[in-house]
């Protein structure tokens, strides 16, 4: 993860506020790391494309493609928009404004710089995408990618000419030119894993199991980024995973307008594992996703304060009351016992086969599957009566599947609602979830029992404005 920090926009936002490019990118480098640490989101390495590293990285596939002979000088002319970087004909533009930021009225640009040959890898990029169904998920954009190959490609701009107060990196041929930010951005996934420097590091890590990107980047790492690689003599990553874009209360969401919202901020005011929890379950990856604070309440008082909280309190109370505590190892030969467990055991391959498909809402509900027939178990086996009818054997018995129903879905649950899933191992009297504990997520992987703690409320109900009124 990281900052793509060396686009002329940089210089143009910094400039309007009054500091220097430098000290523009820190101030975004640290709210982005503010908003990623608030939502509890992890990075093995955090890249900035303005560091020293980066700038050898960009310099030498630059170089590699260079000596290939498939960076050439020219001149280029057409529609720029500086907030997407990138060059559109007069076919691409919507009412002359840039199809992705429909307030600006891109610019109009001629001059001399270097560009890559992308026309003549357009074989090579039709055979990749064409012979790997896999290499773009969802399947609906790698017919837009081949449609783009088969229309012909361009070959593209990969450097600008510095003006005024040098800004990115400069074109190890000609450091009158600095490299144009599509070319050094796509580098920075190399750089993040050791390219050129660590070679040993490089070699392991690389190719990418896959790249996730946004809808309107497609082409950018699906064509251009390939053929870079290629050029320098290197490995293409092994996916592309395209998702969609939000909405905020079904309208685009614009800065210019004014119609945003702060992550920092709903995860002040709802934690961040709802917030989480919302964007993974409500949001198709494939499609654009709305975000509504109708629907995130909804959400959140159904799924997690009602099927999961709720769960997890009736089984810790009534375990207190009724057994001191302890539970026993699942089990039983009731119907009942073994509809439970067989809905547990389907929820690994099933969130599997989901995920394989980048179907994160599908991944969610196969792990809810079992928290719902967990729920649908107490109502038919009513502990409460059977501990007032003394059956203590058989109430044992449903404590322990109830406690097991909580402690496979909570480790299928940690990468989306890590600390929530923590949290209900410990009522469960379980060590917290850890990498590498997926194959304890199946039924009666900790045989012995447990002793539960109870606790707060895991989700406290969010009052909705029908509770108000």
């Amino acid at each position: 993860m990281g900052l793509d920090e060396n686009s002329q926009h940089v210089v143009t936002a910094a400039r309007q506020r009054g500091v220097s490019p430098k000290e523009w990118v820190d101030l975004m480098d640290d709210a982005f790391r503010l908003a990623w640490r608030r939502l509890n989101v992890t990075n093995d390495v955090w890249v900035r494309t303005t560091t020293a590293a980066h700038a050898r990285a960009s310099q030498t596939l630059f170089q590699l493609a260079y000596d290939r002979g498939d960076i050439y000088r020219g001149t280029y002319s057409g529609w720029y928009c500086p907030n997407c970087n990138n060059y559109y004909t007069d076919e691409e533009l919507v009412d002359g404004r840039c199809p992705e930021h429909p307030s600006l009225k891109p610019e109009w640009r001629e001059e001399e710089n270097y560009f890559f040959a992308l026309s003549r890898y357009t074989e090579p990029l039709r055979q990749l995408v064409e012979d790997d169904p896999g290499f773009i998920q969802p399947a609906t954009w790698r017919g837009e990618v081949l449609a783009a190959v088969r229309q012909g490609l361009r070959d593209f701009s990969v450097s600008r000419t510095v003006r005024g107060e040098p800004w990115g990196i400069p074109v190890p041929v000609d450091p009158s030119q600095a490299i144009y930010v599509w070319f050094d951005a796509l580098t920075n996934y190399a750089t993040g894993v050791g390219f050129p420097d660590e070679p040993d590091a490089f070699a392991r890590y690389w190719p990418a199991d896959v790249h996730v990107v946004g809808k309107n980047i497609t082409r950018f790492h699906c064509l251009y980024w390939p053929a870079m690689l290629i050029s320098a003599g290197l490995p293409v990553p092994r996916q592309v995973a395209v998702h969609g874009f939000l909405t905020l209360e079904g309208q685009r969401i614009s800065k210019t307008t004014g119609n945003v919202v702060d992550p920092v901020d709903l995860v002040d005011e709802f934690g961040a594992d709802p917030v989480r929890y919302y964007f993974l379950r409500e949001v198709g990856f494939a499609q654009d996703g709305d975000f509504s604070r109708a629907k995130f309440v909804h959400r959140h008082n159904a799924d997690l304060a009602n099927d999961l909280g709720n769960l997890l309190s009736r089984t810790t109370a009534m375990a207190a009351r009724y057994l001191g505590g302890d539970v026993p190892e699942p089990g039983g030969a009731d119907a009942r016992d073994f509809d439970l467990r067989r809905t547990a055991e389907a929820v690994g391959p099933s969130a599997e086969a989901a995920l394989a498909e980048w179907d994160l809402p599908g991944a969610l509900d196969a792990v809810w599957s079992l928290i719902r027939r967990a729920n649908v178990y107490v109502e038919e086996n009513e502990p409460w009566r059977l501990a007032k009818a003394g059956d203590r054997g058989r109430l044992a018995v449903v404590l322990g599947n109830l406690a097991e129903s909580l402690r496979v879905p909570a480790i299928h649950l940690w990468p989306f609602i890590p600390d929530a899933a923590d949290r209900i191992m410990a009522q469960l009297g379980r060590p917290p979830v850890g990498p590498g504990d997926l194959g304890r997520a199946i039924w009666g992987a900790l045989p012995g029992g447990s002793h539960l703690v109870g606790g707060p409320a895991l989700f406290p109900r969010i009052q909705s404005q029908e509770d108000r009124r």
